[in-house]
């Protein structure tokens, strides 16, 4: 620990945090791999921050106090609740220089209603917080002449880069250059990926191999694409509801991506729909009722959207579904239900948006018994592993890959007697991986 206030209160935060789990008396942490603790309290000390409290998976969740130690944040520290290694809950943050936040946080920020109070006399900010900003006033009439401004200096510029800091897995980070990596392994890079796999359905025929795809993906996009582990969110199955996929679209992927360097890619393998009156497509979570596709499914049209406005380097999107309304044996997802052609939007993907799916709107996405995967996935691995480099230069582009995988797509299709193309949108000349 590393000053007598964080001392004080470790006690405290291992004395109180059953007040998450008010039922269930936790043990202590054992053993030195932080990414092993699970349902236990501990201790973490690290050059940037001291922890002590709920542990949960690896990653911090439940009650506890965090002190920021590092040179611009000193003497900050945070106590209450936490979420996936994100404060998350009710909490109160304090300041180095006496001001404190006591109130809702959201995947890390603050959201919902909160409280920011001065020191130095002036009228506290009562009342809704969105995404760290102060957006409404429900305090008394005298404090209508503080606005969010009072807490917009270069003090608060800190502030702000404290509480959005991303504490999802507190175990040691990757050094570009470690000797750690696996023989043959792409450099890390500046790169984060959200990666959902649905092969069982609640309401729906099973998605063959479809979470199998996602483990797989995970593990090339660590080997060849270069991402850490800890900025890889993986769902799949009963982990993959809507909400759970909207929350890794619109909380934690922001939170990790830095504006015009990070390189993001998503990754779906599962079923989707179209639908004809409204011409969207959608992909169906654990979750989806096709009764309810705007309420239960997510639509591409709204995918794009969310990840064109973080702010990210690139995107690239892989969707291992099809929209014709079938599963991978080519059966109908629901009786009755018939697989709708919808000609392609006439507006563009944003610059920087790369999307390659795994056949055409009126084909089905197939998953094959002996591959023991989809077939566009199958070879959409091939290629990221190194087969996709057809000169021979060390480094996979969005065009060979496209090629590659929809030469060897379309072929192993035909000789199990089905017709699958998957269709590529994007730049050719971005160089996907780099061996």
């Amino acid at each position: 620990m590393r000053n007598a206030l964080f001392r004080s209160v470790v006690g405290m935060a291992l004395a109180v945090v059953t007040l998450t789990h008010a039922q269930m008396v936790l043990p202590t942490c054992q053993g030195n791999d932080t990414s092993q603790w699970h349902a236990c309290r501990g201790v973490w000390d690290d050059a940037e921050f001291s922890y002590a409290g709920d542990f949960m998976r690896g990653k911090f969740e439940g009650r506890g106090i965090l002190e920021f130690t590092g040179e611009k944040y000193q003497g900050d520290y945070y106590q209450g609740e936490f979420k996936n290694g994100m404060k998350h809950g009710f909490g109160i943050y304090y300041f180095a220089n006496g001001e404190k936040y006591a109130g809702q946080y959201l995947f890390g920020k603050r959201h919902g209603k909160g409280t920011y109070s001065f020191p130095d006399g002036r009228a506290a900010l009562s009342g809704q917080w969105s995404n760290n900003q102060f957006v409404g006033k429900t305090a008394s009439p005298d404090t209508k002449s503080t606005s969010s401004n009072t807490i917009s200096s270069d003090m608060e510029v800190e502030k702000k880069k404290t509480e959005s800091l991303n504490l999802q897995r507190p175990v040691k980070q990757y050094d570009k250059t470690s000797q750690l990596q696996p023989t043959g392994q792409a450099p890390w890079r500046d790169a984060v990926a959200i990666v959902v796999g649905v092969a069982n359905y609640q309401r729906l025929p099973s998605a063959s191999f479809a979470n199998k795809d996602a483990v797989q993906f995970r593990e090339h996009a660590t080997r060849y694409l270069g991402i850490a582990p800890e900025n890889i969110k993986t769902l799949t199955d009963a982990e993959a509801q809507r909400s759970e996929i909207l929350l890794a679209l619109k909380y934690w992927l922001p939170s990790r991506v830095n504006a015009g360097r990070t390189d993001v890619f998503v990754y779906f393998s599962g079923h989707g729909v179209s639908q004809d009156t409204a011409k969207q497509h959608y992909l169906l979570p654990v979750d989806a009722n096709t009764d309810l596709l705007e309420d239960t499914a997510l639509s591409q049209q709204q995918l794009i959207a969310q990840l064109s406005k973080i702010g990210a380097k690139s995107v690239t999107v892989f969707l291992d579904t099809c929209f014709s309304g079938t599963d991978r044996m080519g059966q109908a997802l629901a009786q009755y239900q018939r697989g709708v052609v919808i000609k392609p939007l006439a507006s563009p993907l944003p610059a920087g948006i790369h999307v390659f799916t795994a056949g055409t709107r009126s084909q089905s996405a197939y998953g094959d018994l002996q591959l023991q995967h989809g077939v566009f996935s199958y070879f959409l691995f091939k290629g990221l592993a190194g087969e996709a480099d057809t000169n021979g230069d060390k480094r996979v582009s969005m065009g060979e890959l496209a090629d590659y995988v929809r030469t060897q797509t379309a072929r192993y299709a035909l000789g199990i007697r089905k017709v699958q193309e998957p269709q590529f949108v994007g730049d050719r000349q971005y160089t996907l991986a780099v061996r």
